[in-house]
């Protein structure tokens, strides 16, 4: 007999035999003890975990003649043999190849042909979330009203990609990702089944690795087992699929916070030339990371840096994780992102140092090619003693933080609304990946860096509304607003910017669906003022510090 791949040979074939799913488990296996039985189910959550399995059973247990008798499928029944054997009474769909609309409408047509071995007639219809619009459509009358022979069961990894028109028809059922120790048992249990010699903590590598799909832990193990004919170690199972030790992720997680430079080029290139997954890689830094900052809100312990730095940093781990899935040079994108990260100053800050004669403003970390010059002169030291004794202790820094125009930006996004076009939303979110040729500009580099945390959700002619992750973001934008209006004409064309943080611009797109609901339509407005004051800027504050009588500001 041909081999047969592990994750089919422990296929679960009953009830049973699965793991980790015992609310779905007891709801179906109710509804087939108490006759009701609905007409189409939705099963969603990740790859590997039993959904397509689950609907086998499922199929099998409604026409099974014994279920009654062990509220489970006997597998030895006339009807649970004809199912085992492939029964025409149980049509399964891929959906990922049959998306179009003229197979729904095959399906359609079939459906009124009844059973000819089986009391239902049962399709299942795998990735359903892959089907065109057209698809859907075609397919909701029929899923609403089949025929009393007919059940369907959906299933899906993206369940918030089926249309609510679908769900809504569906009963719907969310698998659980198998826990770690539910996987480490199974793995156990096949590997004695199999013959096959592996330590515990490689099946414990295996679960953790496989994130909860039981299928992806499987193959693991079946590709170790075809390795060796030995026993298989830890090191084995690293060489094989790709991974990095976790010394060396510890020690890169200490080299970020420590600005080690040295060392975290040094195990990126190490990943790179031993052809290790860099997304792997990233995932159990993220991992680490946030083990970290559980272990110091739960029990109170130490970080690296501090905790914002590693709040701060897991954004960081995710975006890179997203612009791995299309990324041409991997090592590129993460050397890049991390050397950000590091070099980032989080705070800009500004020190006034007072002498006997003289006061003088430092600077700290303006690279952001906007500097301007202010010149103090004491005129009266005696007053300056007295002003300096009025400041606050904590008072170290002065605040540069710019007065933004909310009537003028409420103006930008009624007429980035108002002339909003798909066609040039999709032109800048293809130009937004070559933002990272500027990362190195003299000019643009700091500027190109930060816009690549935001992400154009409107775009109209003239205008555009960028969502960033955090007011610091926006604040440093702001604060550079004409660099970066500059870098953004020269990257794209002129347009008038604003810029919201995600949860603001959820409230604003809510408000424009209700309008247009309402048949309100939006116009484009008159611009008046600027959308960025400079009122409230350094020479504001050193006078409303020390007083005009005493300063000459040039």
């Amino acid at each position: 007999m041909a081999y047969q791949a592990l994750y089919r040979k422990y296929r679960p074939s009953t009830f049973k035999d699965f793991i980790d799913q015992d609310n779905t488990k007891k709801i179906l296996i109710n509804s087939i003890k108490n006759g009701k039985i609905s007409h189409a189910y939705l099963f969603s959550g990740p790859r590997g975990i039993g959904k397509t399995s689950m609907a086998k059973i499922f199929a099998k247990a409604i026409n099974c003649e014994c279920f009654s008798n062990n509220d489970d499928v006997c597998n030895e029944c006339e009807n649970c043999s004809k199912i085992n054997d492939n029964s025409v009474d149980i049509v399964e769909i891929d959906a990922a190849s049959n998306n179009g609309v003229d197979q729904i409408r095959d399906l359609k047509n079939k459906i009124s042909i009844v059973p000819s071995e089986l009391k239902y007639k049962v399709y299942i219809i795998d990735e359903v979330h892959m089907l065109t619009n057209s698809a859907f459509n075609a397919l909701l009358k029929t899923l609403e009203e089949p025929p009393s022979y007919v059940v369907f069961i959906l299933a899906t990894t993206e369940f918030y990609e089926v249309p609510e028109t679908i769900v809504s028809r569906c009963q719907c059922f969310s698998f659980n990702r198998i826990s770690l120790d539910s996987m480490n048992k199974r793995l156990k249990y096949i590997a004695n089944n199999e013959n096959i010699t592996i330590d515990d903590d490689v099946i414990e590598e295996i679960s953790y690795c496989a994130n909860g799909g039981l299928r992806d832990a499987i193959g693991m193990l079946d590709k170790l087992n075809s390795f060796t004919d030995g026993k298989i170690t830890l090191e084995e199972f690293k060489n094989i699929n790709g991974m990095i030790s976790q010394e060396d992720i510890n020690q890169f997680y200490e080299s970020v916070f420590n600005k080690n430079t040295i060392k975290i080029l040094e195990i990126i290139d190490k990943i790179s030339e031993q052809g290790y997954d860099f997304k792997n890689f990233v995932e159990r830094v993220m991992i680490l990371t946030r083990d970290k900052i559980v272990d110091y809100y739960v029990k109170g312990n130490k970080v690296d840096g501090n905790i914002e730095e590693n709040i701060e940093f897991v954004s960081v781990l995710n975006d890179i994780l997203n612009r791995l899935k299309e990324a041409i040079n991997p090592l590129v994108i993460v050397q890049i992102f991390i050397l950000k990260f590091i070099n980032t100053e989080k705070n800009i800050s500004q020190e006034i140092n007072l002498t006997d004669k003289n006061i003088s403003r430092e600077m700290i970390g303006s690279d952001n090619n906007i500097s301007q010059e202010i010149k103090i002169s004491v005129k009266n030291q005696e007053n300056i003693s007295q002003e300096i004794n009025k400041v606050p202790q904590n008072t170290n820094h002065v605040s540069t933080n710019v007065v933004i125009d909310e009537k003028v930006k409420k103006i930008r996004i009624n007429n980035a609304m108002a002339t909003a076009n798909i066609n040039l939303k999709n032109e800048l979110s293809k130009k937004w990946d070559n933002l990272s040729t500027y990362f190195l500009d003299d000019k643009y580099g700091k500027i190109s860096q930060l816009l690549s945390d935001c992400f154009p959700m409107v775009v109209g002619d003239k205008y555009v509304v960028l969502t960033a992750i955090s007011d610091g973001l926006i604040n440093n934008l702001y604060e550079n607003f004409n660099v970066v209006e500059e870098f953004f004409a020269k990257f794209y064309h002129e347009c008038n910017l604003v810029f919201l943080l995600n949860d603001e611009f959820e409230s604003v797109k809510k408000q424009y669906i209700e309008d247009r609901k309402n048949n309100i339509v939006y116009h484009v407005q008159e611009e008046c003022g600027k959308l960025v004051n400079e009122s409230n800027n350094l020479a504001s504050q050193v006078i409303n510090l020390f007083g005009k009588d005493i300063v000459d500001i040039e």
